[in-house]
């Protein structure tokens, strides 16, 4: 058997019925591209998200009280007695492998200057704040151990809150006035001391639109509560982090007796909990798409089978002059590859410019900033090769049953058909 002369014949009997051809691919195009783009931007969105969990340090993590349970009606809701700025200060001591400790509180409140006013999310928090989230002030200063003993009206902003508040103006040392959430006629007067640096959307949740005051502010002046309502804890390193969860875990379980009425939460944990819901999704989304090439790969065999017939008389022809039944069989074999192979490859282009055309325009509609999960699209060569193969695996599987038919023709009666 010549493979040569086989695919000289299959692209002879290919290009005597282009738009046949054409046609017959399109199915096989479709579901390469289909696949080719979900899975890239299903990596792309997986890479991103990565990269903005990563960016709060892989060393984080987040303690939360547990949810009370709703009945008669009421919907469940997060605890708000369960931990104190003392249970941070234990944690920091008796913990080995806990570097730092940030008791939080956090309210939705409006800050207003001059004529302009936004509602945000405001955080009461500590200095260690900065280091543990990894979240720097650009200009100014940050929250200092001072403004915690001394009740300071201190604020530093992000600059999303700048931009709407002060509309290029320099907001260091500038006055806001910021409501009390449960007495709106109630105000206080804050000094803004400094300016985050621009970090975007990490998760759900946009960083650019904070703001933060002293915790014993936010405790006493705003919320009136002695609680606080989580803690951010930073493990001394990544390798530290398993330990750092279990001292947590025997620390709070030894004060409260109780492992629901407390969440631990690990950067890692969520991170891994993204990477399995993508991961569904992909494959969801990728069994759809499979079934395009399913359709395709049926469209193929069809169209096999019609150039069989029609092609009857060549067979015998060739079969006259000495080719045999191997030859007939590899040519007819190949055809159904090469019409394969070519679909992916325009599948995996199309796929490529569909991913990116996505992502463009998923970028303009939602722009969430450096940590957006729909910012790019990631094409692997693992993806390419896998689409390409798996092109090839499904003409050599739909072409086997028009080529061993062909193969199979008595010359003589092929010779006679008309």
């Amino acid at each position: 058997m010549d493979v040569r002369e086989s695919l000289r014949s299959a692209l002879d009997g290919l290009g005597a019925n282009r738009m046949r051809s054409l046609l017959s691919v399109l199915g096989i195009v479709i579901g390469i591209a289909a696949v080719v783009a979900i899975v890239a931007i299903t990596q792309g969105s997986q890479q991103q998200v990565s990269e903005s969990i990563q960016s709060l340090g892989t060393n984080l993590i987040t303690v939360t009280p547990g949810t009370e349970r709703g009945f008669a009606g009421r919907r469940a809701e997060e605890k708000t007695d369960v931990f104190t700025t003392a249970d941070g200060q234990r944690l920091s001591e008796k913990a080995p492998a806990v570097a730092r400790v940030v008791p939080m509180v956090s309210s939705r409140l409006l800050l207003k200057y001059r004529d302009n006013n936004t509602q945000i999310q405001v955080y009461g928090i500590t200095p260690e704040y900065e280091e543990v989230l990894n979240f720097h002030v650009q200009t100014g200063r940050f929250i200092v151990e001072r403004d915690l003993d001394t009740f300071n009206t201190a604020i530093v902003l992000g600059q999303e809150v700048v931009e709407n508040l002060f509309e290029g103006e320099d907001p260091i040392g500038k006055e806001i006035m910021v409501n009390s959430p449960t007495n709106p006629l109630q105000k206080h007067k804050f000094t803004v001391v400094g300016v985050m640096e621009s970090k975007g959307q990490v998760m759900f949740q946009n960083f650019d639109e904070q703001s933060f005051i002293p915790l014993t502010t936010a405790q006493k002046r705003i919320l009136n509560t002695d609680y606080v309502q989580s803690l951010y804890v930073q493990a001394k390193n990544e390798e530290s982090m398993d330990d750092a969860l279990a001292q947590i875990d025997a620390i709070l379980y030894q004060k409260l007796q109780d492992d629901s009425e407390y969440t631990i939460t690990s950067q890692q944990e969520i991170l891994s909990a993204m990477k399995n819901i993508t991961g569904i999704f992909t494959m969801m989304l990728a069994g759809i798409a499979g079934v395009s090439l399913l359709v395709g790969g049926i469209g193929i065999m069809n169209i096999m089978l019609v150039s069989v017939t029609e092609r009857t008389r060549e067979i015998g022809i060739r079969m006259a002059v000495g080719a045999k039944r191997a030859d007939i069989l590899w040519q007819f074999l190949w055809e159904s590859v090469l019409l394969c192979l070519i679909g992916g490859v325009v599948g995996v282009a199309v796929g490529w410019i569909g991913s990116k055309l996505f992502t463009l325009i998923g970028t303009r509609i939602l722009p969430m900033g450096p940590g957006s999960a729909s910012s790019s699209a990631v094409i692997s060569p693992e993806v390419i090769l896998l689409a390409l193969g798996f092109a090839t695996a499904v003409g050599l599987f739909f072409g086997v049953y028009p080529a061993n038919k062909a193969s199979k023709l008595n010359p003589v009666e092929a010779l006679s058909y008309e």
